[in-house]
């Protein structure tokens, strides 16, 4: 028995499942979808790599039938209340009042004090040294 899906019948998937020739579960978004074809183009599925253009015909049948008809994944069973709820994330600690706050750390990279320092040392101090230089001596 064949299945057709938008136009193609599932006989030139070999009778496969799209979900299994592509690796997606039922339910994959367009993006799973799409990021499943090109890993497995990059597999060695396209003929542009070596690949065999027969298998890469499958994978764009399966990628082309799991888009056009996208298969809605069942609802999620809702949380029982024995079910124990996820430990929220750690906060980073809070000062207390009165207590100083720490500093804050240097560590931003910032080197235009640097280049200003090293501006000023190359160009104004040789001039200043010039003028004294050609002041002091007659």
């Amino acid at each position: 028995m064949s299945v057709r899906h938008n136009g193609a019948d599932s006989t030139a998937l070999g009778g496969a499942d799209p979900h299994d020739v592509l690796g997606v579960r039922r339910g994959a978004s367009p993006q799973q979808v799409n990021r499943a074809f090109h890993r497995e183009a990059l597999r060695g599925g396209h003929p542009d790599t070596g690949g065999d253009a027969r298998a890469f015909r499958r994978l764009v049948l399966a990628r082309d039938t799991l888009l056009a008809n996208p298969v809605t994944s069942p609802p999620r069973p809702h949380p029982t209340p024995a079910a124990a709820p996820r430990p929220a994330a750690p906060r980073p600690a809070q000062p207390r009042p009165g207590q100083p706050r720490p500093a804050p750390s240097r560590s931003d990279g910032s080197a235009l004090p640097l280049i200003v320092l090293f501006f000023l040392f190359l160009v104004i101090v040789p001039h200043v040294l010039l003028a004294l230089v050609l002041i002091l001596v007659p």
